[in-house]
């Protein structure tokens, strides 16, 4: 009854849509059923898209646009099945590049509203496929100046020596060199959609970044304090540095900041958001169990869900060091990082990076 009060949406190019239910719940096989009746097309629409709707003649109109092969098959369906419903419903012709073709899905209908009908049924079978992928790419507030990478060093060695235990071992502990403020996670399948999020994130430092940090340049963050992700200490998966702005006229930024960015990508769909929170979660990582080095080829500690790791007690730590200070770093760019790559600075090798500085 609480769900249906305040029902699940997600925002795709734009437009707001109610989820009927979480799309990690779904298979291929349930597709059709989730999307066979999700919107009527007889009512006009006088929302505005953000795409466009070309008219060719009197009597037909067509939109086109990219969509990775990775998810293709998802809108194709068992047998053709979901893309047949798509068309029977909407009164539409959608052509797909075949698999050993590229180009985009071109939708060709009798009226505008007929072809912006069926692009939204597309759309939201690509944001349920999506939401169940790997994350390939994260935005990142690089955290390791020298100040910050030598204390942390000094942390981890004294952590190994003064608490020892274990389920801790070194190769827990992050790469100084990659230590970062995460933002938020999504996966991009192609060159395609790795372009698009780098025009975004070109097109947010214009309108979100720098208005937020009009009069506080430079910004400087703290990163002092331990905290944890489970309810355990003694059952710790992760271990992350607290993070706070410098300049208490600038309390409160960087969490605007991560909060605003979020949302521009959430709303075109291609970040979710995680656990329903309006309000993301700011954390430097420094201990992940998935790091932990095994010799069980078969299942690798990184390729684990998070509830299958073999966690460590981490409360002698947060007894000893819950306010270890490692230092000051001032925020001049904002990342969108590959995930498991390595630049050739030690930081994650971007495919995006926006400067901060005004």
């Amino acid at each position: 009854m609480l769900r249906n009060l305040k029902p699940e949406v997600v925002w795709i190019e734009g437009r707001c849509y109610r989820a009927n239910d979480s799309p990690a719940e779904f298979n291929s096989m349930q597709e059709h059923d989730l999307y066979e009746n999700e919107i009527t097309f007889e009512e006009p629409d006088d929302e505005e898209d953000d795409f466009k709707v070309e008219m060719l003649d009197n009597s037909r109109y067509c939109t086109s646009f990219h969509v990775s092969k990775h998810y293709l098959g998802s809108i194709i369906g068992k047998k053709g099945a979901i893309i047949s419903g798509i068309k029977r419903d909407t009164k539409t012709d959608i052509k797909i590049p075949k698999h050993d073709q590229t180009g985009d899905v071109v939708i060709l209908g009798p009226a505008e509203s007929n072809v912006k009908a069926a692009r939204r049924r597309i759309n939201m079978i690509i944001m349920s496929s999506r939401m169940k992928q790997t994350s390939t790419h994260f935005l990142s507030i690089p955290m390791n100046n020298a100040d910050i990478v030598k204390e942390f060093e000094k942390f981890k060695e004294r952590v190994l020596q003064e608490c020892p235990n274990p389920t801790l071992e070194e190769s827990l502990f992050i790469r100084s060199h990659k230590l970062h403020l995460t933002l938020g996670v999504m996966s991009l399948m192609d060159n395609d959609e790795r372009i698009q999020v780098t025009n975004l994130l070109t097109e947010a430092r214009d309108t979100i970044v720098i208005p937020l940090l009009q009069g506080h340049v430079p910004l400087k963050i703290r990163l002092k304090g331990l905290s944890y992700m489970n309810d355990d200490p003694k059952a710790i998966n992760v271990l992350y540095g607290r993070v706070q702005e410098e300049d208490w006229a600038a309390a409160g930024l960087i969490q605007k900041l991560g909060d605003a960015l979020v949302d521009h990508f959430y709303k075109a769909g291609f970040m979710k958001k995680e656990f329903g929170r309006e309000n993301i979660k700011l954390h430097v990582t420094f201990i992940n169990t998935k790091y932990r080095e095994t010799t069980d080829v078969d299942a690798p500690q990184q390729n684990q869900t998070i509830n299958n790791r073999k966690t460590f007690d981490g409360s002698e730590i947060l007894e000893k060091f819950a306010d270890y200070d490692f230092g000051v770093m001032e925020v001049t760019e904002i990342h969108l990082s590959q995930r498991h790559t390595m630049g050739p600075d030690g930081y994650y090798q971007p495919t995006c990076i926006i400067s901060c500085k005004i």
